[in-house]
């Protein structure tokens, strides 16, 4: 079921958003087994990545890599096996297993930053191509502590819906990604919300916790990026 509303609490590109899950606490699980989607797998620890388009900085043209691997399901409460709330050393260890080194690590640093007013009093953003894990020390998983909180799954500057025409690399249980159109989304989610932020344009909230940036708020319109965790404001 679709509902179209005008701002729905600034969900857009992981500034803010509706909410959270409950806290999971620090430690590694292991999550339900990830349905059958159109991403790759990877069988040994590799890296690999596809090179979309060309580095620069007009907005019209932006360096995306998509990693090529369905182990790492994106979850409301949780990347792959690795659910919010478990130390930093022991998500970058996971993702690196499938991916390889990151391809950047901004190390400790304010709490307001290039991700926005994230809670606390510090973030770490770690990358791998376009997939960033972040880190602090406070959020709805976990307090006091330095721990895993949110996922982004997406390019950083600007990029149109030709982009990605092809849905690529990880992807939720019910198979969107990056590249899915608003009419799998409506298919796969009937509870999904789909709408346009009067400042941040067209996205969707698969659940509390799980939301993305659209397009457009067509049925053909396409997801370019995914959020899941704890938000940062603006």
């Amino acid at each position: 079921m679709r509902s179209f509303v005008a701002s729905v609490c600034g969900v857009m590109l992981g500034l803010s958003a509706c909410g959270a899950g409950d806290s999971q606490g620090d430690t590694l699980a292991p999550l339900p087994t990830p349905v059958t989607t159109s991403a790759t797998t990877i069988p040994d620890s590799t890296t690999s990545t596809i090179a979309v388009s060309t580095s620069s900085t007009s907005s019209s043209s932006t360096s995306s890599t998509y990693p090529e691997t369905s182990d790492l399901v994106l979850r409301a409460d949780s990347l792959g096996d690795i659910r919010f709330g478990v130390e930093p050393d022991a998500a970058i260890e996971y993702v690196t297993a499938l991916l390889g080194e990151p391809t950047s690590d901004t190390g400790w640093i304010d709490a307001v930053s290039e991700f926005g007013t994230c809670p606390g009093t510090e973030v770490r953003g770690v990358s791998w191509g376009d997939l960033r894990l972040l880190f602090g020390d406070e959020s709805d998983f976990d307090t006091g502590v330095r721990h895993f909180y949110q996922w982004q799954y997406g390019p950083a500057g600007d990029v149109t819906a030709d982009e990605v025409a092809d849905p690529l690399g990880p992807a939720t249980d019910g198979g969107i990604s990056i590249g899915s159109m608003v009419a799998d989304i409506d298919r796969v989610y009937d509870n999904a919300e789909i709408f346009t932020d009067v400042v941040f344009g067209p996205g969707f909230e698969l659940e509390p916790g799980l939301w993305g940036s659209l397009s457009d708020d067509a049925s053909t319109g396409r997801v370019l990026a995914l959020y899941g965790g704890t938000p940062c404001a603006e």
